[in-house]
């Protein structure tokens, strides 16, 4: 649990202390002035002469000045160089006051903010006609609960309680409906108890939380009527920092019949003119000398608390990072993400938000604060290869930057989180239109190529041009993202192997990657080098010509491996029949022909036969070269090594992992 969650519970321990004690109006989390609720909600400062400190005055002062446009609510930020400069801010005025009462609000609000919270990096400030509040994090459009305000009225519910709980409870969730469908994101509406009385119910979202947040957020709020507020009272109120309800047995918010100076603001505590003025005063005076030296002292051992936990946590992430990652984890620590803020940006990994499912997890979309568009990998705590695989894809694609590779932008680990984070790829996976015919369609002849020589290069530099030299060992479609002009970028590294220049072998313990694009001699001795990925490439060359996937099947009789048919086709004499018959648009008989010929050199089974990814390039890009002849495919079938080994059958296996004693790289 982090410093500033375990913060907020002790101060809602607090807070309950507090409830308990003679008080008949307040119940909240927040400190208290008259009429001015206010919180320094983390535990961050500035400094006197900051960059923050100016944009900060800058952004209360554009708070106040638009608080004369007749806005309910505003949002707004003053930008800086250095990102941590930057200060987000808003505020929002009750519905029922008036554009003047609004602007005076607001303009009191901003001045009792900067002394009340005069160094905190976050805070909020509510009165009883608008709130204001400011923060180093984008918190727009994301739904907020915390810090909360909770009214209850002194009074319970003379009656039925339990039919009077039941029709609060319909009567709440109807107000959820209505005001996350209404434009402006405000609903109130009464409901008769008996014939004579009724019950008046309110409820609201910031105007810019979607349909769905706002009616999240409200349910929220409404849970904590009966669990943490208000069961069997007469009437109470939760306030979120994005919404909030209220219910009343009198019209406290009546938006047409009532004129707006005169209206109960929705941010007033409710029952307040129903308590006598002398029992009030009496039992402010007992409170304060009974409860206030008790809560002093709680606060302080809570600041403590938190202080030790703060350097707690920020010594064990250290630790994490330099048990993962040994002597890079300085280098890498400027590439870690805090987890509330991938959480912000996905909206706490929201299902609307999920665009892939894979063996070590999921993939979210995220939009960061300034708006850059994010892939989020997410691994499954569960698995054991998923940290394995974690420390792997970090170490790997942080060293790495080519424009045909997935550009990792950071990674997140904290609260038993493995997550990774990369730019966002619009168009998906080639994988995605390969398996769609409609799909497919859109695949001309030309992006068919670009598509290929972007691999080409992509692979190439991972062989050869990099500081390092990486085998991927699992390419496939899958793993190959398109961007919006459809250039391809390699992913998916957590297989991936760095080997020293000029080592030609090495031993491992497993096999991994996806059968029908592995080598046969990688698939059934471990035996893997670059050679193996040329191998991968060439099957989704003849698998990109011919527009289907076959590569990735299990073998077997009855099934026909795109390597077997294209070789067919080759010795045939009519290789042009591989060619996709849905291909859009004029093709290069020619160009065809060269590819089709350079996968078949690709998936020769002999490892010394392929051609490197340099080579391979060349080819590609050569109008005038004789290729060599190629050799049939190996096909997982056939006996190698001089035919003293059979090789295993795969007709039951898919992609997995299979244990084995030895590795040998093959030369390049």
């Amino acid at each position: 649990m982090g410093s500033f969650h375990l913060f907020i519970l002790l101060l809602t321990f607090i807070s309950l202390f507090v409830h308990c004690s003679p008080s008949p109006i307040v119940q909240a989390t927040i400190h208290q002035g008259s009429k001015t609720y206010y919180n320094c909600t983390r535990n961050t400062t500035f400094t006197s002469h900051s960059g923050y400190r100016s944009n900060l005055k800058t952004l209360l002062d554009w708070l106040s000045s638009n608080a004369t446009n007749n806005a309910r609510f505003y949002n707004t930020t003053v930008a800086s160089e250095d990102s941590a400069d930057t200060v987000y801010g808003s505020f929002l005025c009750s519905s029922e006051i008036t554009p003047k009462q609004c602007q005076h609000c607001v303009i009191q609000a901003t001045k009792r903010i900067s002394s009340l919270c005069a160094m905190a990096k976050e805070a909020i400030v509510w009165y009883l006609l608008c709130y204001v509040r400011y923060s180093d994090r984008r918190f727009f459009s994301i739904v907020e609960e915390s810090p909360k305000l909770s009214f209850m009225n002194d009074q319970d519910y003379v009656g039925n309680v339990g039919l009077f709980n039941n029709i609060v409870w319909d009567m709440m969730n109807d107000l959820r409906s209505e005001a996350a469908s209404a434009s402006n994101k405000l609903a109130d509406k009464s409901v008769n108890i008996t014939e004579k009385h009724k019950v008046y119910g309110y409820a609201w979202c910031l105007p810019y939380l979607s349909k769905d947040n706002c009616s999240w957020c409200l349910s929220d709020c409404i849970a904590e009527i009966p669990t943490g507020c208000c069961r069997g009272k007469s009437g109470g109120r939760i306030i979120y920092p994005s919404c909030g309800v209220r219910y009343e047995l009198y019209p406290f918010h009546q938006s047409n019949s009532r004129n707006a100076s005169n209206s109960p603001s929705p941010f007033a505590s409710p029952g307040i003119d129903d308590i006598r003025a002398g029992k009030r005063k009496q039992n402010t005076l007992t409170i304060i000398m009974i409860v206030v030296p008790i809560v002093v002292l709680l606060v302080l051992l809570a600041l403590g608390c938190c202080c030790f936990l703060h350097r707690k946590e920020t010594k064990n992430q250290h630790d994490i990072l330099k048990e993962s990652f040994g002597n890079d984890s300085t280098t890498l620590e400027s590439l870690r993400f805090e987890l509330a803020k991938i959480e912000a940006a996905t909206n706490r990994f929201a299902k609307e938000n999920m665009i892939g499912k894979g063996g070590f997890g999921e993939v979210y979309r995220g939009i960061l604060s300034g708006g850059q568009e994010i892939a989020v990998k997410r691994l499954t705590g569960s698995s054991r290869q998923g940290a394995v695989e974690f420390k792997n894809e970090v170490e790997v694609i942080a060293k790495l930057q080519h424009r045909n590779l997935v550009r990792l932008l950071g990674f997140c680990l904290e609260d038993e989180e493995k997550i990774l984070i990369y730019e966002y790829v619009p168009n998906k996976s080639l994988d995605y239109f390969l398996l769609d015919t409609n799909k497919r369609r859109l695949l001309s002849w030309s992006e068919r190529m670009k598509i290929i020589g972007g691999i080409a290069r992509g692979i190439l530099y991972l062989h050869e041009d990099s500081c390092l030299r990486i085998i991927h060992r699992d390419l496939k479609p899958s793993n190959v993202l398109l961007d919006s002009i459809m250039n391809p970028k390699i992913s998916d590294f957590g297989m991936a192997r760095i080997v020293v220049a000029d080592e030609i072998e090495e031993s491992t313990g497993r096999i991994v990657g996806t059968y029908g694009y592995m080598s046969p001699e990688y698939a059934m001795y471990g035996q893997f080098s670059v050679k193996s990925d040329v191998f991968s490439f060439g099957v989704m060359v003849l698998e990109i010509i011919n527009g289907k996937r076959k590569g990735g099947s299990v073998e077997s009789e009855s099934i026909v491996d795109i390597r077997r048919h294209a070789w067919t086709k080759w010795t045939e004499q009519t290789p042009l029949e591989l060619l996709d018959p849905n291909i859009g648009g004029p093709y290069s008989r020619e160009e065809v022909i060269k590819c089709i010929h350079i996968g078949l050199l690709c998936v020769q089974e002999d490892p010394n036969d392929r051609p490197t990814m340099a080579t391979v390039v060349y080819y590609l890009n050569s109008t005038s070269v004789n290729l060599p002849d190629p050799r049939e495919p190996g096909y997982f079938k056939r006996n190698i090594k001089d035919n003293k080994t059979t090789i295993r059958e795969l007709d039951n296996v898919s992609d997995s992992i299979y244990d084995i004693t030895l590795t040998k790289f093959f030369p390049r």
